[in-house]
């Protein structure tokens, strides 16, 4: 199989790579797939933890900080809350195994996050809301409307608005939901960009 240049591009660029940074790409390997087993549910927390402290423990602290910024990275606006729970519970752990670990901001952090999350959803839903009982008053009024003059023909009439479908497709919904989504996001990576700075100090 022929080799993309890209692929070829990244090969030549390894084999340039120092003895020490081929050996800290092949533990940052080995870190993707913990914590893909973390997330995947084949590893307990505790389980990660363990492994992480083994690094710790044989010198590869880097991997401590890696760890969590890859963590990080897993943090979305819409991500279930089970997800950012992981996510949460994952960067406190590791943040205990530091020497000099510093676990209460980044639980702030963390909290600042889960808000600005909490803040994201609750405004989208009120919104939704407000924008749903009008389309329904204009759904049920317009039913109402052809259903009289279906009657005065004789005919029957099955109408049935798609409120959820209207909603979607209005300008009004759509650039709410532009506006809203990049003002959240904006806010999100601040917060992302200030605990990056805080782990790597």
């Amino acid at each position: 199989m022929e080799l993309s240049p890209l692929a070829r591009e990244k090969l030549a660029r390894i084999g340039e790579l120092t003895g020490e940074e081929k050996s800290r790409l092949k533990y940052l390997e080995q870190l993707t797939s913990l914590l893909a087993e973390y997330f995947t549910n084949e590893f307990s927390l505790d389980d990660l933890w363990k492994e992480l402290k083994k690094h710790k423990d044989a010198g590869r602290v880097f991997m401590l900080i890696d760890a969590q910024l890859k963590l990080l990275e897993a943090i979305s606006l819409s991500g279930s809350e089970a997800d950012f729970d992981k996510v949460r519970r994952g960067i406190l752990a590791i943040e205990t195994l530091k020497e000099e670990g510093d676990y209460t901001a980044l639980e702030q952090d963390m909290n600042s996050i889960d808000n600005l999350r909490r803040q994201y959803r609750d405004e989208r839903d009120r919104t939704y809301r407000s924008m749903q009982e009008k389309v329904e008053r204009q759904v049920s009024l317009a039913a109402e409307q052809v259903a009289r003059q279906a009657t005065t023909r004789g005919a029957a009439v099955g109408v049935q608005g798609s409120v959820e479908a209207t909603i979607k497709a209005s300008l009004e919904w759509k650039a709410f939901v532009s506006r809203h989504d990049e003002t959240c996001s904006q806010k999100l990576k601040e917060h992302v960009a200030r605990m990056k700075e805080r782990l790597r100090a």
